[in-house]
């Protein structure tokens, strides 16, 4: 158990401390701190099997090349004009709540409309001390353009993904899900 807890440690200190790979949108949050004194990562078993989780949602994986994505989700990606093969946020019609990043091919991400339900349980409207009561372990850092924001970090076991939360004025704004570095960056590909 020691064992564990020091590995998870160590990764979420290097996952706050690594600068994403270089691309359209590689800004990183500032510095993140824990809400308790020994994080523990977040159990990301989906309430639902359509639940967003920092592995993925429904039968999408994160890590899967995009014709994958589109076999499991059953329809064609919805690409932007003009699409960018190094970054891009596409569609499915499956899954019209949500937008995909795609990496050189691969499913990195996923942004969440209000109404999408995730494997934390949390909600858009829902409240910061909401959060804190029910994931202590989730680590909180600074808003890049909300000084009284914050992004709230529930990381993966392995500290590979995460799901991140946006919250400004008290409130749960925004919700992503994704690989680290993608689901890190503050703005997305487009």
């Amino acid at each position: 158990m020691r064992t564990i807890t020091l590995l998870v440690t160590i990764a979420l200190l290097s996952a706050c401390s690594k600068t994403p790979a270089p691309g359209p949108s590689s800004d990183k949050p500032a510095e993140a701190k824990p809400l308790a004194a020994a994080p523990a990562p977040t159990e990301v078993a989906p309430t639902s099997p359509t639940a967003l989780s920092a592995e993925g949602v429904g039968k999408l994986r994160f890590g899967m090349k995009l014709a994958e994505a589109e076999q499991a989700a059953g329809a064609k990606a919805e690409l932007p004009t003009p699409f960018d093969p190094a970054c891009s946020m596409v569609r499915f019609p499956t899954m019209p709540k949500l937008r995909f990043m795609v990496e050189n091919g691969v499913l990195t991400r996923a942004d969440a409309e209000a109404g999408v339900e995730n494997a934390v349980g949390v909600a858009v409207g829902d409240t910061l001390e909401q959060v804190r009561a029910t994931h202590p372990q989730a680590v909180v850092g600074p808003h890049k353009y909300d000084e009284n924001g914050h992004y709230i970090t529930l990381p993966s076991a392995d500290g590979r993904a995460a799901l991140i939360l946006e919250e400004s004025g008290g409130k749960v704004t925004k919700i992503r899900a994704g690989r680290q570095p993608a689901v890190a960056y503050v703005e997305t590909c487009g």
